[in-house]
């Protein structure tokens, strides 16, 4: 069995797979984003947007990943640019991004509220979903054989109550495993499709 426990549900989940959110975000008090370009490196932000999204929809939003691409689309955006992959990839100096506001989580791999031109607005608040933690670690899942992790809170929860010497763990590459703790670790890009 195949154990996924990113923030959004997989699509296309197989019968010999399993969905346990490592994280839960809620939504915190924030102000709305002005009329201007929008700069998204996840769509969770976005989701915890508390107001109407319509008067966005004709903004330019720079973003990473195909599936945020894709997802922003779907939403109904029309002026959706991709930079890459990786927070890294996009060049605020070098292309005439700002200004712009940046919907952002708690957690994040490039601070872009830095630069000029950047208003950033903090969305959502992340915690440990102890729920689902649980379920990993008490209940009998003795079929599983790989596990996907995506943020490192997740994985040093997972291995400070735990032993999974006999289950591969792939993990990004902000995750620091203990390789004694696995039986081989994976590092992968979370917007690639698996098998």
């Amino acid at each position: 069995m195949k154990l996924y426990t990113q923030i959004t549900k997989p699509k296309g989940l197989t019968s010999d797979s399993l969905w346990l959110p490592g994280l839960q975000t809620e939504t915190i008090p924030h102000r709305k984003a002005w009329k201007q370009s929008l700069l998204l490196t996840h769509i969770e932000p976005l989701k915890h947007y508390d107001y109407d999204i319509v008067e966005l929809l004709d903004e330019r939003i720079h973003c990473i990943g195909p599936k945020t691409y894709d997802r922003l689309v779907e939403m109904g955006f029309t002026r959706v640019e991709m930079h890459g992959l990786v927070a890294e990839d996009i060049k605020i100096n070098s292309h005439p991004l700002t200004p712009c506001t940046w919907l952002h989580g708690d957690k994040y791999a490039r601070d872009f509220g830095h630069y000029t031109g950047v208003t950033a607005i903090q969305t959502y608040k992340s915690s440990l979903n102890e729920t689902s933690l649980g379920k990993i670690l008490t209940e009998e899942l003795p079929s599983l054989s790989e596990i996907y992790v995506y943020s490192n809170r997740v994985l040093e929860a997972l291995e400070t109550r735990s032993n999974f010497s006999k289950v591969t763990l792939h993990h990004t590459e902000t995750c620091t495993p203990n390789q004694n703790r696995w039986a081989e670790t994976k590092s992968f890009y979370p917007g690639e499709e698996f098998d």
